[in-house]
């Protein structure tokens, strides 16, 4: 080979070199499972390697979709009441339909549904809720209750309570719902803790009808005596008034 045609080959751009990378690891899967020399076992080990590599997809994608749902979603009014037996108001809660208004859409638009299933767990309810993603990660929480067998329910209308129940604390506990008094938006009047006369008065009347103080206060979403609501005082008087009454119920 002479000078000139060294040069004229320097010029040129070198000879393209085959690569047969595989573009992703189903391509190195599927060129494995063609190859009768190929291991069995080192094929089952890349396919679990493939599937956990989806996995770990489908739930970074559901955790940053719940993310954008959270930071978004609302607190809901609680507008259903439960009333004692002389027809006075004893405590408020969200309704599952104003729940199902509220995250209905929200959770639709970010590719979210539930389902729901129940058996018997002795002499309790297991119930559970499945939250599901469009991109295929699930997670599912589970509760067991007795049945609510309240005064002047029958026995399907007792199990239509504890259902309902269970159907919105489970929605609660995977979106992390927070409810509210419809009267009380956190800025309207009633939202100030009590005078420190008051919760020493209710640390009082509960102690005095042999009150739980912890459930209690969970009751009133709150951590003390003294950091319950004003707008919740009368309510908590009234739910020691009716323990007084029943002689040993729960406040």
């Amino acid at each position: 080979m002479n000078d000139l045609e060294s040069d004229r080959l320097a010029t040129l751009d070198p000879p393209a070199v085959p690569t047969h990378e595989p573009a992703t690891i189903i391509d190195a899967i599927a060129r494995a499972a063609a190859d009768p020399s190929v291991d069995v076992n080192k094929l089952e080990r890349l396919l679990a390697i493939q599937q956990q590599i989806m996995a770990d997809q489908r739930r970074t994608s559901f955790m940053a979709a719940l993310a954008r749902l959270q930071e978004k979603m609302p607190q809901i009014a609680k507008s259903g009441v439960i009333t004692d037996r002389d027809g006075r108001e004893r405590n408020k809660f969200a309704k599952i339909e104003d729940i199902d208004r509220v995250i209905r859409p929200m959770c639709a638009a970010e590719g979210f549904s539930f389902s729901f299933d129940s058996k018997p767990a002795g002499k309790d309810i297991e119930y559970t809720c499945t939250m599901s993603h469009r991109d295929g990660h699930s997670e599912t929480k589970a509760l067991a209750l007795p049945v609510d067998a309240g005064a002047g329910r029958n026995a399907v209308q007792s199990i239509g309570s504890t259902t309902s129940y269970a159907r919105r604390y489970l929605l609660g506990m995977h979106l992390n719902l927070v409810t509210r008094d419809e009267d009380d938006d956190g800025n309207a009047q009633g939202s100030e803790p009590i005078t420190a006369e008051q919760a020493a008065h209710l640390r009082t009347e509960l102690a005095a009808v042999g009150g739980n103080e912890a459930r209690f206060l969970n009751w009133l979403a709150t951590e003390s005596f003294e950091t319950v609501r004003a707008a919740n005082y009368q309510r908590a008087l009234r739910s020691i008034d009716e323990k007084r009454r029943q002689k040993g119920g729960v406040a």
